[in-house]
């Protein structure tokens, strides 16, 4: 382990999200293999998502520090990224603004290129970035409103053409999603209802956006000697805890790792969670206009056809492919590279002490 005084520096945006939390828990973790000093980008260091953040990962010799940055001010992320080795990067299709109209989504473009911007400005060594596949090419152009998924894989090509060594993530969906009523729900009679609007025996996959992500990011960057090494699975997990930045820019970049669970066929869940949990549940869609209005509810109308796009390609990807049906498994050098796989739903329910929807709220 190297001195206080030569630890490096990763800054961390969306610290305070699933996403940014995660990587930040992992590369200050005690089983991670090189002393990182992590810097937390937040809108408010003071707000009380921030100072829980603190809280939480705070090191005995202080690696944790909170700086204020947004997203839309470039010159606040460059006072962020300065003297930094590296960055791990997650956009937003709202960055806390309401999505009235679809226009309104190239705002998710505009927060990517000023990190980018920033990133080269300040001699960024390794750029670690959440990404997902191109849609436009993975549904032959079938369904072209994918606006928060495609996206994402513009700022990835944008930040490849301008960075000199890249990293990318690809998560599936999110296992917190099923906090939204969309996803699950607690009938009247206690009854834990699964509900998106997929076919009961699709297979889809999944992530701990917390756990999984953070653990992927960490082990992407440290120094290129670091080099994984088999382990039973969860104490692996564990000891990788900084992988993508643990195995550094010669390993790791230009690279593309699909952050996924094992195909979990839908009507799984209900079974699943009866087995963890001991609670009557079912899986039971809602329509898809229902979905799509409950989705859009709280980010804006302008939303409203992306999430409902997504949820139809969802229902008939091919299977044979993973990550939205985008990628050829042989595309995936995840375990080869990291000896990592994202968590299952069981991982999830027991690490997290998920229970479903309080009661008395549907």
């Amino acid at each position: 382990m190297a001195s206080n005084a030569q630890n490096r520096i990763i800054v961390v945006l969306g610290s305070t999200g699933h996403q940014g939390r995660g990587v930040v828990s992992s590369l200050l973790s005690d089983s991670a293999r090189e002393l990182w000093n992590v810097r937390a980008v937040t809108r408010d260091v003071n707000s009380v998502s921030a100072q829980r953040l603190l809280n939480d990962f705070q090191t005995p010799d202080h690696r944790l520090s909170l700086i204020t940055g947004d997203f839309f001010d470039e010159e606040s992320l460059q006072v962020a990224f300065s003297g930094a080795y590296g960055v791990f990067a997650v956009t937003s299709e709202t960055n806390s603004r309401t999505i009235e109209h679809e226009d309104d989504l190239k705002q998710e473009l505009e927060s990517g290129k000023n990190i980018i911007s920033a990133a080269k400005i300040c001699r960024i060594q390794h750029f670690v970035l959440s990404s997902l596949p191109d849609m436009k090419r993975a549904t032959s152009g079938r369904f072209d409103k994918l606006f928060h998924m495609d996206h994402k894989f513009i700022i990835e090509q944008l930040a490849k053409q301008d960075l000199s060594a890249v990293t990318c993530l690809l998560p599936g969906l999110f296992f917190t999603n099923l906090d939204w009523s969309h996803y699950c729900r607690r009938e009247a009679n206690g009854v834990v209802r699964f509900c998106p609007p997929i076919p009961s025996t699709k297979l889809v996959e999944w992530v701990d956006p917390v756990y999984d992500m953070g653990i992927f990011a960490a082990v992407v960057s440290a120094k290129e000697d670091l080099i994984p090494y088999p382990m039973p699975c969860d104490e692996r997990l564990r000891e990788s805890l900084s992988e993508v930045f643990a195995l550094g820019i010669v390993k790791t970049k230009n690279k593309n790792y699909v952050c996924c669970s094992p195909k979990l066929r839908m009507d799984e869940f209900a079974s699943t969670f009866t087995r963890v949990t001991g609670q009557p549940a079912i899986y039971s869609p809602i329509s898809i206009d229902e979905w799509a209005g409950l989705a859009s509810r709280a980010v804006g109308n302008g939303f409203k056809e992306d999430i409902r796009q997504m949820i139809e390609w969802i229902s008939i990807a091919p299977e044979d492919k993973i990550c939205y049906g985008a990628l050829d498994p042989a595309e995936d050098s995840s375990w080869e590279d990291l000896h990592l796989q994202a968590s299952t739903f069981e991982d999830w329910l027991r690490r997290s002490g998920w229970r479903g929807p309080p009661e008395g709220i549907p």
